[in-house]
């Protein structure tokens, strides 16, 4: 056995839009929010293979230098180190970072002591790993991250709350260490004492009545329609300014975003696929009803001002589009209709059909790849042929 079909997890959390996830997958509205479909081995969504009804962990487990490879074996042990998920987003999303390797197996071992006794929800580390991810556009995606440049965090801030930067971050106008102000603003504002949080975001509401919601098309948010969308939900709330403290990012239909371990971002509006590290650990920095620990957060967040890039793309030499991410983990191709000869493999992959259908034929064996489903192809399948008509993504472990 060389190919199986895998059943995803829903996540119903509460941010989910009602329509994405049941529309890709062929299945009827229910409508209650479904906000994440999971495809990996992560104990928090586990995948259930199709033809047997064994978790996939166990399935990988039966044949590790089949299924994952000796060059995977040698890297990463017996474990599938990427997780594969679509968001929906009907709500926005909190702001989140992170952790890097070193960060979070130290996270990890410090909360031992309380995972017996604290509900999962309230651990800030959910597993040892770090955490990496590049999302791409199904649907138009509003999202935030990073830290923008000092000058246009301050030429902001002088336009929308002047009385209240010369009162509390009157510091950014000084010399010096830029990343340094901007960490010592970030850190100043999630701690100011409501009442002076209320004077800033006043001062914020009024100043954002002329300026527009969306964006000509309408297919997407602006700063200020970010802040009327999420003050909805968190009207005293210090993430209600970060549109104006880290980038506004606007992705089209097949445009790529890579967030490594340490970068502050958040998703507002869209849907997207993501490739990441197999790990859930999350440190929220606003717009949420969940735990917020600030030491935490300030101690894993990186503090640099700059633009932020959207992930390059290359086409390979079988025509596979794939998203170049400084990763060892995970990679993620993309394959629009038409014929690939898939050869000279080495690794596990995860191939998810989210238009049209397709059909892998390799080995003796044929598969139909409809929308919706997703396929594990074995490391030690040498080679084979797709016929992709639509869209096609294979996320792997690259080698």
């Amino acid at each position: 056995m060389n190919i199986v079909e895998i059943s995803g997890v829903i996540k119903d959390h509460t941010w989910g839009n009602t329509s994405s996830i049941p529309s890709l997958l062929g299945v009827e509205e229910d409508g209650k929010p479904k906000a994440e479909l999971w495809f990996g081995t992560h104990p928090d969504g586990m995948a259930i293979v199709v033809e047997t009804g064994e978790t996939l962990q166990n399935l990988l487990a039966s044949d590790t230098r089949h299924w994952l490879g000796e060059a995977h074996l040698a890297t990463f042990g017996e474990e599938l180190p990427l997780l594969l998920k679509v968001l929906a987003i009907g709500e926005p999303l909190s702001i989140q970072v992170h952790p890097n390797k070193k960060q979070a197996e130290k996270g990890w071992a410090k909360e031992e002591h309380l995972r017996s006794r604290l509900h999962k929800e309230q651990w800030n580390y959910k597993d040892p790993n770090r955490k990496a991810e590049v999302g791409y556009a199904l649907e138009p995606v509003t999202a935030l991250s990073g830290f923008r440049p000092l000058k246009e965090i301050r030429a902001w801030l002088k336009r929308l709350i002047p009385s209240a930067l010369q009162t509390f971050f009157s510091y950014l106008d000084e010399e010096g260490d830029e990343d340094g102000r901007i960490r010592r603003f970030f850190e100043a504002l999630y701690t100011l004492e409501k009442k002076d949080l209320k004077i800033v975001l006043d001062e914020l509401f009024l100043s954002l009545e002329d300026l527009p919601l969306e964006s000509a098309d309408r297919s997407f948010l602006t700063e200020k329609g970010i802040v009327e969308y999420c003050r909805t939900f968190y009207p005293l709330d210090p993430g209600l300014l970060a549109p104006f403290f880290l980038n506004v990012v606007h992705l089209d239909i097949g445009e790529g975003l890579f967030i490594p371990p340490g970068v502050l971002h958040a998703y507002m509006k869209g849907v997207v696929l993501e490739v990441m590290s197999n790990s859930d650990n999350v440190l929220r920095g606003g717009l949420t009803p969940k735990k917020v620990d600030l030491h935490e957060l300030f101690s894993i967040v990186e503090v640099i001002g700059k633009p932020v890039e959207l992930t390059r793309q290359l086409i390979g030499r079988s025509g596979r589009v794939h998203l170049l991410t400084p990763t060892e983990e995970f990679h993620l191709m993309v394959l629009h209709s038409g014929t690939y000869e898939i050869d000279e493999r080495l690794s596990i992959e995860l191939l998810f059909q989210t238009e049209g259908e397709s059909t892998l034929k390799g080995a003796g064996e044929e598969r139909r790849l409809k929308k919706g489903s997703c396929h594990v192809v074995a490391a030690g399948l040498g080679s084979y042929t797709l016929h992709v008509e639509g869209t096609l993504f294979i996320a792997d472990v690259p080698r």
